[in-house]
C-alpha cells in the first residue's frame, strides 16, 4: 500500500476542519460533528478488531473491554513511535501543507462517511457533492490519521464534547519529556517573567 498525504486544517470563520489528500481534486469541509463520529468510528473499529471472538470467549468476561483498550493502547503506541520498515523515523508531522495543495475556496463539504475494514487495511470514504474521496490507509496508517486528526481537534477543543477512548487521548510523549512537561515548576522568586 502507497504511503498517503494527509493535511489538516481548522478555519475558525466556517468553525470546520478542512482535510487535503495530495490525491484528491480538491480539499474536504469536516463539520465538527462529523469529526467526532469519524474518530468514534475508527475506534471502535480498532477495537471491534482486537475483540476476541465469539468463538474464543465462551460467555461474557467483565475485563475484556478493559483488556482490549490495552491493546488497542498498546497498538496505537507502537503505530505512532515505531517506525515501520522502509520509512523515516518521522511519518507524522507537523507543519505547514504543500504548496500545491487545492484552495480552500474549492473545498466540498462532506455529508456522510464510511469506514471498511479489510484484515489489516482500512478505507475510509468520504460522500461529498463533488463524489466519493477515498483514503486506503493500513491499520498503522489508520492510528497515526486518526492521532492527527485527534490533534487538530484537540486545538478546537472539539474532542472535549464526545467520548472517545483513553487510549487515543492519552500523552504519548517520551517518558524522559513527559516528566520533564509534568514536573511542577521551582518554587521562590528564581522564575524568569517569560
Amino acid at each position: 500500500m502507497s504511503a498517503v498525504t494527509t493535511t489538516f486544517g481548522y478555519n475558525a470563520a466556517e468553525d470546520r476542519l478542512w482535510l487535503n489528500c495530495d490525491a484528491w481534486p480538491q480539499r474536504i469541509w469536516i463539520t465538527r460533528r462529523m469529526a467526532c463520529k469519524v474518530l468514534q468510528a475508527a475506534a471502535q473499529a480498532i477495537e471491534d478488531a482486537l475483540a476476541p471472538g465469539d468463538a474464543a470467549v465462551a460467555g461474557p468476561t467483565p475485563t475484556a473491554p478493559a483488556a482490549v483498550a490495552e491493546l488497542a493502547a498498546a497498538e496505537h503506541d507502537a503505530a505512532l513511535n515505531r517506525p515501520q520498515p522502509g520509512e523515516d523515523a518521522h511519518a507524522l508531522r507537523m507543519g505547514t501543507e504543500s504548496t500545491n495543495a487545492a484552495p480552500l475556496k474549492d473545498a466540498v463539504l462532506c455529508s456522510r462517511f464510511r469506514l471498511t475494514q479489510r484484515g489489516d487495511n482500512a478505507d475510509l470514504v468520504f460522500d461529498t457533492p463533488a463524489g466519493e474521496q477515498a483514503l486506503h490507509l493500513s491499520r498503522v496508517g489508520l492510528h497515526r490519521w486518526m492521532h492527527a486528526l485527534h490533534l487538530v481537534m484537540a486545538q478546537t477543543q472539539w474532542d472535549e464534547v464526545v467520548k472517545l477512548p483513553g487510549w487515543l487521548k492519552r500523552s504519548y510523549l517520551p517518558p524522559a519529556l513527559k516528566a520533564l512537561l509534568d514536573a511542577p515548576l521551582p518554587k521562590g522568586d528564581n522564575l524568569p517573567d517569560d
